[in-house]
């Protein structure tokens, strides 16, 4: 209710309360009936105005909702890439130990297929920005649905974070140690070929190798993420089924 009509309700009881010609319990009546009226515009408008409120939020909630669930498919590929790969590496990696302990040359085509695998990294960039804007402006609140808001926080705020780290990891002991130990240690050969093969033999490499075994932690945390994302996407499909 406008603050002007208040205000000339207002002035209607002064102006029956301080009328001469009204006996009292008229004027109780009367007061009764005008600030009946107030109190029921002043309740309608507040119902109005949260009836827009909740249709504002309602709006902001499905658009929130629906571009969300187009970053965690977009998120989806490159979780499974990035899954593919660190089963790639921990394939190579353990034929690589193996070979080491039990004195075996690596043959030439398992060399060219997971050589890589020693120095390549992985790193999972995740399409967060439409979250973090929501959580920075406070309007997370908006998502009705406690237990779909909940696994939205968990899946940004612990499980990409645990990802990540596990990521940073690796990453951290592929530069700082086995990077440079094999660099210090392979040679070059004039018809252009190496020794990596033989480097396998050596107890520190064999020690590096045996880390491989990281790779499965990383892929169980991208199943994780993964996991979690589509329960994420179904819950979105639930609310707002796709056309």
């Amino acid at each position: 209710m406008p603050e002007h009509e208040i205000s000339k309700q207002a002035k209607a009881v002064y102006t029956v309360w301080t009328n001469p010609h009204l006996k009292w319990k008229e004027k109780v009546v009367e007061i009764t009936i005008e600030v009946a009226i107030i109190v029921f515009a002043i309740t309608l408008s507040l119902m109005v105005e949260r009836w827009r409120e909740n249709v504002h939020e309602r709006g902001i909630e499905k658009d929130f909702l629906i571009d969300l669930k187009t970053d965690l498919r977009s998120d989806l590929i490159q979780e499974s890439d990035d899954s593919a790969s660190y089963a790639l590496m921990r394939i190579g990696w353990k034929y690589f130990y193996k070979c080491g302990i039990n004195g075996v040359i690596a043959d030439k085509d398992s060399l060219n297929e997971y050589a890589f695998k020693l120095f390549n990294t992985t790193t999972f960039i995740s399409n967060d920005s439409r979250f973090e804007g929501m959580k920075s402006s406070g309007q997370l609140f908006v998502i009705e649905n406690k237990k779909l808001l909940n696994l939205i926080l968990d899946l940004y705020q612990y499980k990409i974070v645990g990802l990540n780290l596990t990521n940073e990891e690796i990453t951290f002991t592929k530069h700082h140690s086995l990077i440079p130990f094999v660099q210090e240690k392979l040679i070059q050969k004039k018809d252009g070929s190496n020794n990596l093969a033989q480097l396998f033999f050596l107890p520190q490499m064999q020690n590096y190798l045996a880390s491989g075994g990281a790779a499965a932690e990383a892929i169980d945390r991208y199943h994780e993420v993964m996991e979690q994302s589509r329960k994420i996407i179904a819950m979105i499909n639930e609310q707002f089924p796709e056309k």
